[in-house]
């Protein structure tokens, strides 16, 4: 009896152990405030793939994300593949992911952008190295996930870029009213005609040689 005891805990040791892993990747709980939505479904049977586009409404970690992964997968009759885009709020559909996750068969799952320890570190540089009157603060998820901050210094404008490696670049900017703000160019050349305009509400708006708004960076606390 004590044997047979013995065998049923180590089964369902094993079957725990199983339940808390996907693949490589371990399972952590999602927050308890964590919602998401599916914004778009492309699952072809022809195709053998099931395709969902989610919006999820904060970053959360890789273990987190392989919990919300199993979830999905097991939403949806079984195809050979199973691709999920993640998007945080804001973000276009089309124009890139914050993360993605694929079962190719085996899960694989890929933060493009920045994680949330890399905000972390990001702000705190952020909130240390400017003593310069600050113009504004920004954060930018779809294309950079990077923090900017426009600020003076000598009577000269700059924008400080701050990567998600937590390395930083500073370039000069001049600056011209628009209809819309203050538009901001940047004084040396090389950057294919990129300019960023300072609007109404407060958004920093990305603008490329067509002049086409191509995203905009909300303010950063």
């Amino acid at each position: 009896m004590k044997k047979l005891f013995l065998i049923t805990v180590a089964i369902i040791s094993f079957l725990t152990s199983c339940d808390s892993t996907i693949g490589k990747y371990k399972k952590e709980a999602l927050p308890d405030d964590f919602t998401y939505k599916v914004i778009e479904d492309n699952s072809d049977e022809a195709l053998e793939k099931n395709q969902l586009t989610i919006e999820i409404n904060k970053k959360i970690t890789i273990e987190q994300i392989a919990s919300l992964a199993d979830k999905l997968f097991s939403s949806k009759p079984k195809q050979r593949r199973f691709y999920i885009f993640y998007l945080l709020p804001g973000m276009k559909s089309g124009s890139g992911a914050w993360a993605i996750s694929h079962f190719d068969p085996d899960l694989d799952i890929q933060i493009i952008g920045s994680s949330v320890l890399e905000d972390q570190n990001a702000n705190k540089i952020s909130d240390a190295v400017i003593d310069e009157e600050i113009i504004g603060k920004w954060r930018e998820e779809q294309y950079t996930s990077s923090n900017y901050i426009i600020y003076k210094n000598n009577n000269k404008i700059f924008i400080k870029t701050i990567f998600k490696s937590g390395g930083t670049s500073d370039e000069e900017l001049k600056e011209q009213k628009v209809k819309k703000g203050i538009r901001y160019d940047y004084k040396a050349s090389g950057y294919n005609g990129e300019y960023f305009i300072l609007n109404a509400a407060g958004e920093l708006e990305f603008y490329n040689s067509e002049n086409k708004n191509f995203t905009t960076a909300t303010k950063n606390k």
